[in-house]
Order: C-alpha cells, then structure tokens, then sequence
C-alpha cells in the first residue's frame, strides 16, 4: 500500500492538536467552575476560603477509534448496535451490522501497512485489494520501509459480539470473525479465521494462524493451538484443544439463539454511546429525568 499523503499527515496532525487544545481549556474551565461554585464562608462578612480542591474531569481522554496513518482506520457500521465508550479500535478494524464490541475490549490491528488517505470511501476500496495479496508478499513489501509488516485487517461480521474484556489481534495475518459469532469475555483471538455462528467461550485463546469453520464451539478456557483447524459442528475443549464430540442438532441452533439475543441486549445499551460518561452529572440528571417535565412546563 502508498505511504499517507502529505495531506492525511497534516489533517492528523492538527486533528490532534486542536483535540488536545479543547481537553486542556475544557479542564480550565471546570477548576474555574469549582473554585466560582464551591467557595465557603468562613470567619467574617468579607472572609472566604475555598473548601478543599474537587475537580471531577467529565471529559473522557478515552478514545473508541484510534486511525493510524501507515495502519488504517476503523470502520464501525452506521447499524452497529452498540459499541462501548471504553471498547478501543486500533487500526484497520471494520465492524458490520448489528454487531457489539462490549466494555474493554481490545481490536488493535496496528501491524498492516496500508496507509490511510482523506477518503474513507477510497481507504475501503485499497483494503479490499490490499487484502487479496498473500501474507508473505505483504511481509516482504512492507519490510522495505519499515523493520516490521505482514500484518492484517481485523473484520468483525454482522450481528457478532465481541464481550467484555475481549482481545482481537492481527499480528500476523488477518483476523476474520464471520456473522453471528459470540466471542465471550476474555476470550483472546490472534490471526485466526472464525466462520459464521461459532461461539468461542469465555477466556479461550485462538491462536494464530486457526481456522474455525461455522457452527463450531470453544469451550471456556480452551487454548487452540497455532494453525489448527477445527470442522464445522465440533465441539473442542482442554489446553491444547482437542475434538471432544460433535454438536446435536439443538446446541447448534443455540448458537443462533446466543448471537440474536445478544443484538437484542446491546441495543439496550445503545444510550450509553451517546452519553459516553463525558457529561456533568448534572446535564445526565436532566436528560434522564427532568427534560420531560421542564417541556411539559413550558408548553404550559
């Protein structure tokens, strides 16, 4: 892939700046609030002395997307149904429809030299090509310009869900998550190939290079070794995983069930991307309860 252009490095760079610039007068401005707010009186009719220093910084210096200029930007579906303030994307990472990234989960594909320009439209058309090229021909491309490269895209599909405290990597090579697959908490993915309605349970690791065809299950705690690849309605379990029996007919239509139900709970957390907790306690206490009374009060 061509290095950033000279205006994707200038746009990034006073991006940043004016980011950082707002964070620093926005903390002005609340010490400024606290010290106007909380003053006491204390002694005399003229004395005052400021209660102790409080300072609650309501503006997260948490960032969900991070885009980097030699390794892509995220991509996130405007029909996402819930991706989580601290959740953290790192590179090129793309997520479909419907699906969730829960609270603290890692995507972090940093390692992929497919630099980014001003176009998200022109970025998703040279990750595609850019995708179809053999790993080892990356690797060696990329090694010309920097001391690392072979790295891949991370492409979580529709209506899956990546639970909390999840890692996804792309060190290696792409990480490929199809649709409807429920990663659960802690679970650990590296490299690796995830086909439709799997579930992988909570705290296995997948390591790299594994293939996991549809409707496969990764028991709790399981650890796939390297360049493993496991058949399609299997169930695996043990460090290293090993094929304990296939799957009856009913736990693999209940790997359908987990997937849908999941897209029905984390649009009930869909509020909670737009307050993102960088409001006053007071504004969210407004919002959530008094805005409906103070506009019955003024239509009055």
């Amino acid at each position: 892939m061509p290095l950033p252009t000279v205006w994707a490095r200038v746009r990034h760079t006073l991006g940043r700046a004016l980011r950082e610039s707002g964070q620093a007068l926005d903390r002005v401005g609340h010490r400024g609030e606290t010290h106007a707010v909380n003053a006491s009186k204390f002694g005399g009719e003229n004395f005052y002395l400021g209660e102790p220093y409080k300072f609650n910084d309501h503006l997260s210096r948490h960032r969900t997307q991070f885009p980097l200029l030699t390794h892509g930007r995220p991509r996130v579906d405007p029909q996402v149904a819930f991706l989580a303030p601290c959740a953290t994307l790192i590179g090129s990472v793309s997520v479909g429809p419907d699906a969730s990234i829960w609270y603290g989960a890692v995507l972090r594909a940093d390692r992929c030299n497919n630099g980014m320009t001003t176009s998200e439209s022109a970025d998703r058309e040279r990750e595609e090509a850019w995708k179809k090229i053999p790993q080892e021909e990356r690797r060696q491309a990329d090694l010309k310009r920097c001391t690392f490269g072979g790295g891949g895209v991370i492409s979580i599909g529709a209506r899956t869900n990546i639970q909390d405290g999840s890692v996804v990597t792309a060190v290696e090579d792409h990480a490929t998550i199809g649709d409807g697959v429920t990663v659960g908490h802690l679970a650990q993915i590296h490299s690796a190939t995830v086909g439709d309605n799997c579930l992988i349970g909570m705290g296995a690791v997948v390591m790299e290079l594994v293939s996991i065809q549809p409707e496969s299950f990764i028991a709790a705690g399981a650890v796939v070794p390297r360049g493993t690849t496991i058949p399609s309605g299997q169930l695996w379990v043990g460090n290293p995983a090993r094929k304990l029996r296939d799957l009856t007919p009913e736990e693999r239509q209940k790997l359908f069930y987990q997937a849908d139900e999941y897209v029905k709970v984390a649009k009930g957390q869909s509020q909670v991307m737009e307050l993102g907790g960088n409001m006053p306690d007071s504004l969210v206490e407004h919002l959530m309860i008094g805005n409906e009374t103070d506009d019955t009060s003024s239509k009055k």
